[in-house]
């Protein structure tokens, strides 16, 4: 980072022989564009990130983070193995993953508006097709059209409208914003779903999911998701090239196969935890309440973790702060598989959330950072993208093993070892990041 971060300029953006007077500020960052903000259109642009987390909220809380309260009462009904009850979330995940780079691809042609608008509303669909499902391949099917939809209206285009709305050195609070919406989200639906489903039943619930998608989150989308009127030229020019690799170039470095094998263990780790934890925790005799609470508390813990590893990585680094998390994180595993012992139990189960809890997504929040230490800026985004499909779509099969080791050793421990396992083996490939400069 050299001298001219931080340098602010008065700009004059010609347009098709034009010239539209600016008073903005823009801001340069090395290997970085320049972008123009006015102040009007940063009070707008915060209102629409805000808006756009209440959408993350909402849409994440009611899909993602509680798929899995649903299966116990799926399995019951359909009189399914765990195997397919978790094929269910697998689906859903495996769509949503494909979706989220065509959600990119569509940004960058047509308005965000439609895409959202859309993408919410098939969300929406999906959970009422599901709701009249007569078995379980039918519920499958409708899930996953609900995971398309879902990889379609939040995460990816939300990112995409904050970086277009705010300016460059305050987007990492607009980011943190929108991700508090959707940890927000996975601390309020779980136990509030799990207790609706013990009164009106699953299939009423997810009604309730489609509702709440379709009433509240695409009147949101229709003010929310869109661009300013005029782009700003961060969007269309490079203030200077890029340092980096090339696509090619870095696809044939080992240490960016590393940093895509980090990232598939650990997601495939803490899927499947986070996928077995009601079922698991049921299983021992707790309360489907207190475990939709038990996940509920994680979703705190992580809000708290973000933050906190956030500021520490100031002075420690991000390599050294994903080594020390993800060994944080092995070890709650291990309180959790003590959740059945009637003296450590529930404090066990405390401590599993408060320090899985906080761990768990360090490497979504770090994974990037390590990245540009790799490769630079330069492909920075096609980069993370490939590397973020190949992992989430690997990643994506981490409910069927659970749920497969589950029906064949009759047991949530052999499943839960082996997330540990999991974790434990990409400490060697967080160990072997090293930055370009080393």
């Amino acid at each position: 980072m050299n001298s001219s971060v931080g340098r602010f300029n008065k700009v004059r953006i010609q347009k098709t022989g034009s010239v539209l007077d600016i008073d903005a500020e823009a801001t340069s960052f090395p290997g970085q564009v320049i972008g123009t903000r006015t102040s009007r259109s940063q009070r707008e642009g915060w209102a629409i990130v805000l808006g756009l987390a209440v959408v993350l909220c909402i849409i994440f809380g009611t899909t993602l983070n509680s798929i899995s309260v649903f299966t116990l009462p799926i399995t019951s009904a359909f009189q399914c193995s765990n195997e397919q009850a978790s094929r269910v979330a697998t689906a859903f995940m495996f769509t949503m993953t494909l979706a989220m780079p065509l959600a990119g691809w569509l940004l960058d042609r047509v308005s965000p508006r439609p895409v959202m608008t859309v993408g919410a509303l098939i969300a929406a669909l999906g959970y009422l097709l599901a709701s009249q499902s007569a078995d379980i391949d039918q519920l499958t099917f409708a899930i996953a059209v609900s995971g398309i939809g879902v990889g379609t209206s939040t995460y990816v285009p939300a990112i995409t409208i904050a970086t277009r709305w705010i300016a460059f050195d305050r987007q990492g609070l607009a980011f943190g914003i929108l991700l508090a919406g959707s940890s927000t989200g996975a601390v309020i639906f779980p136990m509030l779903l799990t207790d609706i489903i013990a009164v009106i039943g699953w299939r009423n619930t997810m009604q309730v999911v489609a509702g709440i998608i379709g009433l509240l989150c695409i009147p949101i989308l229709l003010w929310a998701a869109r661009t300013p009127e005029s782009q700003s030229i961060a969007n269309h020019q490079l203030a200077t090239q890029l340092e980096g690799h090339g696509i090619c170039q870095a696809m044939r470095m080992p240490r960016y196969w590393l940093w895509i094998a980090m990232q598939l263990l650990l997601l495939l780790s803490s899927i499947g935890v986070f996928i077995a934890l009601v079922p698991y925790l049921v299983s021992t005799g707790y309360s489907a309440e207190h475990a939709a609470a038990f996940l509920a508390g994680t979703a705190v813990a992580a809000l708290i973790g973000n933050f906190a590893f956030g500021m520490l990585s100031d002075r420690w680094g991000a390599k050294a702060i994903l080594l020390i998390g993800t060994v944080f994180g092995v070890a709650g595993i291990f309180f959790l598989l003590a959740a059945s012992d009637p003296v450590l139990g529930v404090g066990a189960i405390t401590l599993f959330s408060l320090i899985w809890g906080s761990t768990f997504n360090l490497v979504n929040q770090f994974a990037p950072l390590l990245l540009v230490e790799a490769v630079g800026q330069r492909n920075f985004g096609s980069l993370l993208g490939i590397g973020n499909l190949i992992a989430g779509m690997g990643s994506a099969f981490s409910p069927t093993a659970v749920g497969y080791l589950v029906d064949v050793t009759h047991t949530y421990t052999v499943a839960l070892l082996l997330c540990a396992a999991l974790a434990v083996a990409a400490l060697i490939p967080i160990a072997l990041q090293r930055s370009t400069s080393s």
